[in-house]
């Protein structure tokens, strides 16, 4: 039986596999990559509602004082060449190469990173991925491929409840998964689901400080 990455009531993102019964009651579905389904390994993560277009933070931080969080880096294993050091905001995606939306979203940001830099925002792209040790083929095909960042590579299942939590999001929040880290390293916005092209402008108002 194959078991396939959905999505609930139309919201973009990628719900690792949870139960093939769930999957056959559920309307809509996240389409699979060529490189397979979700691996099982990744099971327990299962699916939270992602803000609509016209609110692109699901989550705010303040950059100092009551409610400010660190951000804190995920445990990753070695993966090709580092990316370079962030001087200044960091976008952190959180994503899957079997996971269509988070793949197809790559392309918006990319031109939303040069646009930014053309504003005087520049940010450091980050892009997470928290495959399964089959697709270390997959992932180095992707990583010759010109993405908007470096790509790091989760070191293993245990680490992504921690790297959640320390996002403010639930265990069982959907991929693609966006934060936005100031130059301090505060976690200041984190988004759960897919982006879209109106949401430039308030990524824009966030890196401003508006």
């Amino acid at each position: 039986m194959r078991i396939f990455p959905f999505t609930l009531s139309g919201v973009e993102g990628c719900r690792l596999p949870f139960a093939a019964l769930a999957a056959v009651l559920l309307l809509t579905a996240c389409d699979e990559k060529k490189d397979g389904p979700a691996p099982s390994r990744f099971a327990a993560v299962k699916k939270s509602a992602a803000p609509s277009a016209s609110a692109f933070c699901e989550k705010s931080y303040p950059a100092t004082g009551e409610g400010a969080r660190a951000y804190l880096p995920p445990a990753t294993r070695p993966f090709g060449a580092p990316g370079r050091p962030a001087a200044g905001w960091r976008w952190v995606n959180v994503w899957a190469t079997w996971c269509q939306p988070c793949v197809e979203e790559m392309g918006v940001l990319t031109r939303w990173r040069d646009a930014l830099e053309g504003e005087g925002l520049p940010v450091t792209m980050e892009l997470v991925s928290i495959d399964d040790d089959s697709a270390e083929s997959a992932l180095k095909a992707w990583r010759e491929k010109k993405l908007p960042g470096a790509i790091s590579w989760l070191r293993s299942e245990a680490d992504l409840g921690p790297f959640l939590d320390g996002l403010g999001v639930e265990r069982g929040a959907a991929i693609p998964i966006h934060a936005l880290v100031d130059p301090t390293g505060a976690l200041r916005c984190v988004r759960v689901g897919a982006i879209h092209e109106a949401n430039y402008g308030q990524v824009r108002d966030v890196l401003a400080g508006k």
